[in-house]
Parts: structure tokens; sequence; C-alpha cells
């Protein structure tokens, strides 16, 4: 019984959130349509081979995924240190401290603390948009919104508003595929 029950949540839930799999060729075509050919500082063919590579890496093409991330703020709660032998490590987190969480949304990952709202984290909110927006099967949302939290960087730079947050985020897809070029795409025929 219970493992009927899990399997008929697990379809539910699966159903209440309408999302697909993307190709790594249509997200690269997507990429490229969302550029302004005017704009010369726009999405370099190596940027765009990082991007996609960080996609696969963090969603795998899916546009629901979501990723809920906990960390605990004090270290000594993590079981992070020492042999476990310590009654300090072995006392409950001191009150006050409280374990931070948050969730990263949609094919690219992005952070209900930073760039969406989940009604529930305080968030500056920098796309303006609802996290459940980030997890349908449209993905054009998705693109806008790193196209705004790119455009805040490139216009504001150091001065940009929750910079070293932003410069986390990129700097995580350096660190992920900073190996690739544009040769992963070769594969991806231009239209």
């Amino acid at each position: 019984m219970r493992v009927f029950v899990t399997f008929l949540l697990s379809v539910l839930g699966a159903s209440l959130v309408e999302g697909r799999i993307v190709s790594k060729c249509e997200l690269q075509t997507a990429l490229v349509n969302l550029q302004d050919a005017n704009d010369p500082r726009g999405l370099t063919p190596d940027l765009m081979a990082k991007i996609v590579c960080h996609v696969e890496l963090a969603s795998a093409f899916n546009t629901s995924a979501v990723t809920r991330l906990d960390r605990q703020r004090d270290r000594r709660s993590s079981g992070a240190h020492g042999s476990g032998n310590s009654s300090e490590e072995k006392s409950p987190r001191p009150a006050g401290r409280p374990v931070e969480v948050h969730s990263l949304y949609g094919l690219f990952q992005l952070s209900n603390q930073l760039v969406c709202s989940d009604g529930a984290s305080p968030s500056p909110n920098i796309c303006a948009m609802s996290c459940d927006d980030l997890i349908d099967d449209n993905i054009s949302d998705d693109l806008l919104c790193v196209s705004k939290v790119r455009e805040t960087l490139m216009k504001n730079g150091f001065r940009a508003r929750f910079f070293e947050e932003l410069k986390k985020w990129f700097m995580n897809i350096y660190r992920e595929c900073g190996n690739k070029t544009p040769a992963y795409l070769d594969n991806c025929v231009q239209p």
C-alpha cells in the first residue's frame, strides 16, 4: 500500500508542474535568438558554450528542475570537523543560528533569494517574477531573466546591486564549464 501511495503522490506531483526537457541545440538557438545584433558585448560563442554546459550539469536541461539547498550557518552543527567525540558537536544547534534554506529553479537553476520570489523567502527579485515561472515549459522568461542578470552586471559592473551574489553565479559557470569551447555546440546547426 505504501508503494502505491508513494507512486500516486509522485505522479500527481509531476503533473502539477508542466516542465519539459529541452535539447542542447534548442537552448543554443534560443540564446542566439535572444541576442541583440547591435550589442558588441553580446554572448560570445565561447560564453554560450559555457552557459549551455552549465544548464546541462545544473538541471539536465529540465525546465521543471528545483534544487533545495540547506546550509547551516553554524559549522559546529554540520558535523564538518572533528571526530564526533566532543560534547559541543553533539549538542543541538544553538538558538538564533537558523538553517539557511534556499532553492534553485528551472533550467539555469536561479535562486529564490536573488532573482525570483517564491513567496516564502526574502528576495530582491531582480527579475521581478515568481519562481514558479521558471519551472514551466516556457523557457522565454528564463532566458529573459538570465539576460537581465547579465545586463545588470554589464551596465553597472562592480556597482551593480547584489554584485557579489551575481558574480558567484557566473563564476560557478566558469568553474564547472571553463573548458568548454564553441566546439561543444558544433553538432547544432544554426538557423
